[in-house]
């Protein structure tokens, strides 16, 4: 079963007003606290899961790439020195372009990183604004640039379904997009989560239709364009999907370490679930760790959620083996046989797959879905 490991940086330059994550603006961070806290978070794991051989690595946030490098590197190396590791681990950084420069990205190369998502959002210095993004167009493609000299993997995240945009100028950025030809995009349909300043604002995004259309667009562009999406927001051949992320997605193992972070792993035959308090006092006073061991019903339904969101969808087998039953077992079977119907779901010997048509309707499909 494949290992990961999730670090997370709770801190960024500012709060942008569509982010949920539990990230705080800050000006100053005492490193050696927070160097203390998460190596010791790491190598606590490391006594409870010996067996572990690490996969891929993600720094998340917040911003990882505001901190110190020297932190990076000091935490690639206390993973390197108290897990397993893979000769091949992928090594990803999440960064903004107001706060990743080539010296950074030079530090970041030499202590392991091998993988940077960068933070645009978009190519539209209005639509940055208004998203709060603190960088410009030219900052982002220079950022890109910059990276592609350094890293075997650059990925980007772009922001779509914003208020007011068009289908042709969606169309048109989109293109800009893959012009810069990345090995992986990630494309994200505007949300307005509750407790964000967007919720607050009451802004919205375009109407249902429009977004259906842009999701459809983004498909056939990226399909075209060589990087064909691979889960409902993410976009790359085969060679370069996202070691990590695919964890979440297909039943994999990783921990979780630093504030809000989750974590799913299997110790002593029970597949544990951890969470970390999104105050980040908490996680450097060692305050707030939760555990609880899944049933098989709650490690079926996480798994059927999260597969169904992928393209290639919930393998049978794989199910089998992780779970110790069939899927079709924790599924309502008229329902099931409605959205095959409708042409929402494909069920067959291989497993069960989500259709382009269903995935505009994932979350409303599951409720009546399960058992």
């Amino acid at each position: 079963m494949s290992f990961g490991i999730y670090i997370h940086w709770p801190f960024c330059r500012s709060k942008c007003p569509y982010c949920d994550f539990p990230s705080r603006p800050a000006k100053t961070v005492d490193l050696n606290v927070w160097e203390k806290a998460y190596e010791d978070s790491l190598t606590g794991y490391a006594a409870r899961l010996p067996d572990k051989t690490v996969r891929s690595v993600f720094f998340g946030g917040g911003t990882p790439s505001m901190t110190d490098p020297a932190l990076i590197e000091k935490l690639i190396s206390t993973i390197k020195k108290s897990f397993k590791v893979s000769d091949d681990v992928e090594i990803s950084l999440e960064a903004n372009p107001d706060s990743a420069n080539e010296e950074k990205m030079l530090s970041w190369r030499k202590a392991g990183v091998n993988r940077l998502s960068v933070g645009v959002q978009s190519l539209i210095d209005r639509d940055l604004k208004f998203l709060g993004r603190l960088h410009s167009a030219e900052d982002a493609l220079k950022t890109i640039e910059a990276a592609k000299a350094v890293f075997p993997v650059v990925s980007a995240d772009f922001i779509y379904a914003r208020p007011d945009q068009t289908l042709a100028a969606w169309k048109n950025e989109l293109r800009q997009i893959l012009d810069l030809n990345l090995l992986h995009y990630s494309f994200y349909q505007l949300t307005i989560e509750e407790g964000t300043f967007f919720h607050k604002k009451g802004v919205e995004p375009p109407e249902e239709g429009l977004c259906a259309d842009m999701f459809d667009l983004t498909d056939r562009e990226t399909r075209l364009a060589g990087v064909p999406r691979y889960e409902v927001s993410n976009h790359a051949d085969k060679a370069h999907h996202c070691r990590h992320n695919q964890l979440y997605w297909q039943g994999g193992e990783w921990i979780g370490v630093g504030t809000g972070a989750h974590g799913r792993f299997t110790e002593n035959g029970r597949f544990v679930a951890t969470a970390e308090s999104p105050l980040p006092d908490d996680f450097i006073n060692r305050r707030g760790h939760e555990e609880y061991v899944l049933t098989q019903k709650e490690k079926a339904e996480e798994l059927i959620l999260t597969a169904l969101r992928t393209e290639d969808g919930l393998n049978r087998d794989v199910f089998r083996a992780l779970v110790g039953s069939d899927f079709e077992n924790f599924l309502d079977a008229g329902v099931l046989q409605d959205y095959q119907t409708d042409g929402f779901l494909v069920c067959d010997k291989k497993g069960l797959r989500t259709t382009a048509k269903g995935l505009l309707i994932l979350n409303a499909l599951f409720p009546s879905l399960l058992v």
